[in-house]
């Protein structure tokens, strides 16, 4: 096996790329030993490919509770009783404060999240209407995560000055069914297609622990392999009260690490970034090792309905990892953002 992992680290190395059957191999990966050697390997592609400073980022959650679809890992959906607080979309000027409070505190970026599979008419204009304040009243780098969108919206929207969009896949197109049945994975496809094809900078991941196998969680990283991602997260189920994934065994976080350097070799390029459920299944010894195996980056802040780790925690793991944490950088790098009731908490 050690030959294997040397060959395909020197291929990507080379700009190639792997197949899904060779990343299956490195999958069986069991012993600790071999493990280390593929955490060090994705760790050289991740420095060959990104930079230094880590990739932070963080999470808006501008409506909360009013999703209609089904999703079994969503907290925010309203087929479960789950306790979120429930409130329906900011208006502009709330929005506006909200990205003031994070422009003070010498970020750089703000993303605006909405719970739902899409927008009706009216709150699309409401969004529409909120980043063009937010471009005309702040110097912030603007992003978005809000559901399926048709490409003429996602025009308007990069008009009016949105950078990136997130639009997770979630898990592979076979095991789809088994967590949601409102909508397909064609639906979620083909806005990223959209994207794509409008010039918007892609964020697209996934979720680790619903039930999946190791193959599923290869096949979604095969999945969204066309899209030049810019940011790839990766979320480890928290099983949240309420959802039908409520009790869900955890996975070994062995195989969160694994897996993680197993998506660097096949997305070399893009950021990684470790999101919803790390600190509470791979804690801060699994974390760090992550980050020397594939991982360049951290949701910060916390999640849509779940709380995060302080910041300079974060950035002390990101340190021990080898990563230039100076504060400036790494503060302004990330998309900090706040909920309608309290700031740096967002949640899955």
């Amino acid at each position: 096996m050690k030959a294997f992992i040397q060959e395909l680290k020197t291929r990507v190395l080379a700009g190639g790329d792997i197949t899904p059957g060779e990343a299956l191999r490195l999958s069986s990966i069991t012993d600790s030993a071999t493990l280390d050697l593929l955490l060090s390997a994705a760790h050289e592609i991740t420095t060959r490919f990104r930079p230094s400073q880590p990739d932070l980022c963080s999470l808006v959650n501008a409506k909360s509770y009013l999703c209609s679809e089904d999703c079994g890992f969503c907290s925010q959906s309203s087929h479960y009783k789950t306790g979120v607080k429930r409130y329906p979309l900011m208006s502009p000027e709330e929005i506006l404060g909200e990205a003031k409070k994070s422009e003070a505190n010498g970020v750089q970026s703000f993303c605006v999240v909405t719970s739902g599979e899409t927008l009706n008419d009216a709150e699309f204009e409401k969004v529409l209407a909120a980043f063009h304040l937010l471009s005309e009243k702040t110097r912030l780098r603007l992003d978005g995560s809000l559901g399926n969108l048709t490409p003429e919206q996602i025009r308007k929207l990069r008009a009016a000055g949105m950078r990136r969009f997130n639009h997770n896949l979630q898990c592979s197109r076979e095991f789809y069914p088994k967590i949601v049945s409102t909508h397909t994975y064609d639906e979620r496809k083909e806005t990223l297609d959209f994207l794509k094809e409008n010039g918007v900078e892609i964020c697209s991941g996934g979720i680790f622990g619903m039930g999946e196998t190791p193959e599923d969680r290869i096949r979604l990283a095969f999945e969204l392999k066309p899209y030049d991602l810019h940011c790839l997260p990766i979320n480890i189920l928290n099983p949240r009260p309420g959802t039908p994934l409520a009790g869900q065994q955890a996975l070994a976080p062995e195989e969160i690490i694994k897996m993680v350097a197993i998506f660097r070799f096949i997305h070399p390029q893009a950021n990684i970034k470790l999101a919803g459920g790390r600190e509470l299944n791979l804690g801060v010894y699994f974390q760090e090792k992550a980050l020397r195996g594939g991982a360049n980056g951290f949701v910060v802040g916390g999640y849509l309905t779940t709380t995060g780790n302080p910041l300079q925690e974060d950035l002390d793991m990101l340190k021990y990892a080898g990563y230039d944490t100076n504060t400036s950088k790494a503060v302004s790098a990330t998309h900090f953002c706040c909920s309608a009731e309290k700031p740096a908490t967002a949640s899955l």
